[in-house]
């Protein structure tokens, strides 16, 4: 019985034991059996109860049934990517009480956790990922929601691509029916270079969204494949392409997919070696995002290591560049690119020394520390050349090892 339901909730949070609850009304038995649905009771005894715990059970039946599709409502506009709309129902359901309710409080911490995700709220991710730790007797939709968020929480905040891809793909299609996580296992796999998985994912991702009519995931999805085609892709078609969802994005007035469109379309320019239109698309990225962006970073790196490729720009405002990504970078305790900003400023002023010494005791082991791939390769090589230059054979031994793994054979050779 939901009446019952409800009134042990507001019994218990307003603290009020089971005898004082029912005197003069009914007995302290009487009180437990309704708690537990086990009696059928009038409804001057409801509205006598309810009276006293200072609630009026009519909305308070209404707030139940509002939580519920309120619930549904604010994980659609995550899952959609809708933050404003994501934001208005998180307020909504605040003010509520009933929301801690035994029915609804799972369903609340996983749905609360994938919002905090959603803004790289860390602290609140983290302490919700604590208390879910200590959660038994899981249905299996709450179990499959929570590899779900244990993947993502690897992707994006750890970096983890491995640890991740090992949660997503332990979540069962059949009991999980938000297939969105497809999604999350084409960038996991994108992360680390496994292009034809990527793109197998990124595909079922898009034919989700498509069914779930968000346009702005769809663009994302469509980007990803893009991403992964642009090995074997003329470069005339990938520039049609993002021109073509670029376009898309700002006919619909998508700012963070606008923003991570140009962004890598930059990058797409930048390793065709067009350093003038990558540097201009990658101020677009950045002119979309805010400081505190977690993407913002990236593309200011990009806009500068675009700048010094084309040569134009004077050594004075690279460096001021270079100083604001520095700040940023600080401020977020982001290491990665403290990094990357320290090497472009040691290379503007020219420090090759100390550019070479910092990328071989700070630099480098970091990302290999954190296993990133393409950086790993790409100072590898340069320490390789580095010390090949100086006659400095055994360090040059120690790079060219490291890169002579990527290619070793399991051949059955004579």
């Amino acid at each position: 019985m939901l009446e019952g339901k409800i009134i042990k909730f507001y019994r218990e949070y307003k603290q009020v034991k089971q005898k004082d609850l029912g005197e003069g009304i009914c007995s302290t038995t009487h009180i437990s059996k309704i708690e537990r649905g086990l009696t059928e009771v009038s409804k001057e005894t409801i509205q006598l109860l309810c009276k006293r715990l200072e609630i009026t059970m009519e909305n308070e039946i209404k707030n139940y049934y509002k939580i519920d599709s309120l619930l549904q409502e604010w994980h659609d506009a995550i899952i959609k990517k809708i933050p404003s709309k994501a934001d208005t129902i998180k307020k909504q359901l605040d003010g509520i009480h009933l929301l801690q309710i035994q029915d609804f409080q799972r369903t609340y911490t996983l749905i609360l956790t994938r919002y905090f995700l959603s803004n790289l709220e860390t602290y609140h991710v983290e302490r919700l990922l604590a208390e879910m730790a200590t959660w038994s007797h899981l249905s299996p939709y709450e179990s499959n929601m929570l590899l779900h968020i244990k993947g993502i929480y690897y992707l994006k905040v750890k970096s983890d691509f491995f640890h991740a891809i090992s949660f997503l793909k332990e979540i069962n299609l059949s009991e999980y029916s938000n297939r969105e996580y497809f999604y999350d296992l084409a960038v996991a796999y994108h992360s680390i270079h496994s292009n034809v998985l990527a793109y197998f994912y990124a595909n079922k991702a898009l034919h989700f969204f498509m069914e779930i009519r968000s346009f702005s995931r769809m663009i994302e999805a469509e980007m990803l494949m893009l991403l992964q085609l642009e090995q074997s892709s003329d470069t005339s078609m990938e520039s049609s392409e993002y021109q073509r969802l670029i376009e898309m994005a700002e006919d619909y007035g998508l700012g963070s997919q606008c923003a991570l469109l140009h962004h890598n379309f930059a990058y797409s320019l930048l390793r065709n070696g067009d350093f003038e239109s990558s540097s201009e698309y990658y101020k677009k990225a950045v002119d979309f995002r805010e400081s505190h962006d977690p993407y913002y970073l990236g593309s200011l790196e990009g806009y500068i290591n675009a700048l010094s490729k084309h040569g134009h720009t004077s050594k004075e405002k690279l460096l001021e560049l270079v100083h604001t990504g520095l700040e940023t970078a600080k401020k977020a305790n982001n290491m990665t690119f403290l990094h990357f900003f320290t090497l472009h400023q040691l290379k503007i002023n020219g420090r090759q020394k100390q550019y070479f010494e910092y990328l071989e005791t700070e630099a480098y082991p970091y990302f290999k520390q954190m296993g990133y791939v393409l950086p790993m390769e790409h100072y590898g090589l340069m320490l390789f050349d580095y010390h090949m230059d100086k006659g400095n054979m055994e360090q040059a031994n120690a790079y060219a090892k490291g890169l002579m793994e990527k290619f070793r054979k399991n051949n059955q050779f004579v």
